[in-house]
Parts: structure tokens; C-alpha cells; sequence
């Protein structure tokens, strides 16, 4: 501004004096707009970093609400996960529990049913088998052995006739006498009811009735005297006809069934896990229904030795 005002002053458009005056109030208003552009600038400059401290302020609040909030989301996400992996464990354990309770229940059931086709067996089986079986037929023949004592005096008495006597027909069927020492022995006698009657001069008559066995007849007494005395010593059953085997074959076979459904109750009960004690006495019932002779029982008390080792299972086993 100054070099242009000299330069009118020199082509003579203006004079020095307006020259100077211009030149004082040029240099009047650089000052003053320089102290303006100044106090301008540090207004400006106050007012950001005014702006900026408060922006630091507010992001260091805003940081710090940020993290306390993250950290309860953390333990709300960590508390969850715990609480998930606890139900997860409670259900895989729940699922081994009931694993070993099937198997126990399984074995109890099998045992069981195998009882149930036993039993249904024989109510449908022929009677007259079971009559011919080892178990009811007698011995076809058997050897008598016995001996005559005196009875006051208790020796041995010899030359005693003895006889066997078929009961239904009264016929003498086989004759022999006893040896000095009062023994006497009859062979291939059948086994059915008999009379063996021993008979000596000065001796009471000993008649007994009896069944041969195997085992031999015991010593009998002879006293003195001449009557006839008559002994019941036949202790067997005379043999089991067919109303007798129809009715045992029935009653076995109903309690076997009866057992086997005890049995599949046992089983049930083992389920549901809740009586331990119980569900014991029912499957030790269920043994007797006998599936298979062997088989079925041995599954049952396997059935129950499992259900021993996880007893802890049971509703009333925890409460105690």
C-alpha cells in the first residue's frame, strides 16, 4: 500500500502530505487488524484445544462406560456357559444311569419271559410223559435183604422161613430161609407193595407188608409165642396215577407263569428307579420261575447283581 502511494506522489496525482497521512493510517490499520488476526487466532486456537480436551473427556468416559459394560457382558456370557455345561453333564450322567438300569432290566425281563414259555410249556404238556419220566417210575426190580433177631434176647435167629406173598393175588411168590446168622436174601423182586412173612415153630409169625427197596429191609424181631403179627412197613407212595401227575404238571406250571410275571414287573419297576428294595424281592421271586431250567434264573440274579452296584439310582436308596 505504501509503495502504491508513492508512486502517485511521484506522478503527482497526490501530494506529500496526503501521502504521509496515508501512509500513518495504513500503517494505524495493518496494526491494528495484525493484534485482531492475533487475538483472532488464539481465540481459535483456545476454542479447539478447549474442543479437543473435551472430546478426550468424553471418549475417556465413554471408554470407561464401554468396559464396564463389557465386562458384566462377560460374566453373564461366562456364568451361561457354566450353567449350560453343568446341564449338559447332569444329562449325559442322567443317560448313564439309565443305560445300566436298561441292561439290568433287560436281563430281568429276559429271565422272566423265559419263565413265562417254560411254564406255558408244561401246562401244554402231556401228563402221561411226565408218569413215565426217571423221576416218578419206580425201580423195575430190586434185592430184599434182611435179618431175624430174637427180640428179648437179641441174637440171631436161623432156619426162619420167609416168605413173599403177592398182596393181590395171596400167592407165594418166592421162599427161602435164614443163614446161621439170621440173615436171608431175596433177588429180582419188583417194587410194589408186598407181604414178606416169616414164620418159625415157637415163634409168634411176623407178616409185613412192605415195598422193596434198595436199601434192604430192616432187622425184625421174632419172640415167642404162636401168633400171627401183622406190620405196615411199606413207607413209598404206591405211585402217582394220572389225575395226580395232571395236577402237580398244572401247579408247577401256573407258578412258573405267576413268577415270570412278577419277573416283567421286576423289570418295570428297575425302570423307573424308584423302590430299590422292592424291585429286589420281586426279581428273587422271578428265580423261581425257572426259564430254561438254568438260564432264565441265571439271567435274573445277574439282572440283580447289577442292580446292586447301582442302587445309589433308586429314589428311596438317595433318601436314606
Amino acid at each position: 500500500m505504501t509503495n502504491i502511494l508513492r508512486g502517485l506522489h511521484r506522478k503527482g496525482v497526490i501530494s506529500a502530505h496526503d501521502t504521509l497521512r496515508f501512509e500513518r493510517r495504513d500503517n494505524s490499520v495493518s496494526e491494528k487488524s495484525i493484534d485482531e488476526r492475533k487475538a483472532a487466532l488464539k481465540e481459535r486456537v483456545q476454542s479447539q484445544l478447549q474442543a479437543s480436551q473435551n472430546a478426550t473427556e468424553q471418549r475417556a468416559i465413554a471408554s470407561n462406560e464401554e468396559l464396564v459394560i463389557s465386562v458384566e457382558e462377560v460374566d453373564a456370557a461366562v456364568e451361561l456357559a457354566a450353567e449350560k455345561t453343568k446341564q449338559r453333564w447332569i444329562r449325559l450322567e442322567e443317560v448313564e444311569r439309565g443305560r445300566w438300569r436298561t441292561i439290568a432290566a433287560s436281563l430281568i425281563l429276559l429271565g422272566s419271559l423265559l419263565g413265562m414259555m417254560s411254564g406255558a410249556l408244561i401246562l401244554q404238556g402231556n401228563p402221561g410223559d411226565i408218569i413215565s419220566s426217571s423221576f416218578f417210575a419206580p425201580t423195575d426190580s430190586v434185592d430184599i435183604i434182611g435179618s431175624a433177631i430174637q427180640a428179648e434176647e437179641g441174637f440171631e435167629v436161623e432156619n426162619v422161613t420167609v416168605e413173599l406173598i403177592d398182596i393181590e393175588s395171596n400167592a407165594v411168590l418166592r421162599t427161602t430161609k435164614t443163614d446161621s446168622n439170621g440173615l436171608f436174601f431175596i433177588d429180582n423182586v419188583i417194587s410194589k407193595l408186598h407181604l414178606l412173612k416169616l414164620s418159625k415153630s415157637g415163634y409168634n409169625t411176623m407178616e409185613l407188608k412192605i415195598i422193596p427197596e434198595q436199601a434192604g429191609v430192616g432187622p425184625i424181631t421174632m419172640s415167642y409165642g404162636n401168633e400171627t403179627i401183622t406190620r405196615d412197613h411199606h413207607t413209598v407212595a404206591l405211585g402217582w396215577d394220572l389225575e395226580s401227575a395232571v395236577g402237580l404238571s398244572t401247579a408247577i406250571g401256573v407258578l412258573t407263569v405267576i413268577t415270570g410275571i412278577i419277573g416283567i414287573q421286576a423289570a418295570v419297576e428297575v425302570r423307573r428307579g424308584r423302590r430299590y428294595r422292592r424291585t429286589q424281592y420281586l426279581a428273587g421271586i422271578a428265580l423261581f420261575s425257572r426259564g430254561l431250567i438254568v438260564f432264565g434264573p441265571a439271567l435274573i440274579l445277574l439282572g440283580m447283581i447289577t442292580m446292586i452296584f447301582i442302587r445309589e439310582q433308586f429314589d428311596d436308596y438317595q433318601e436314606v
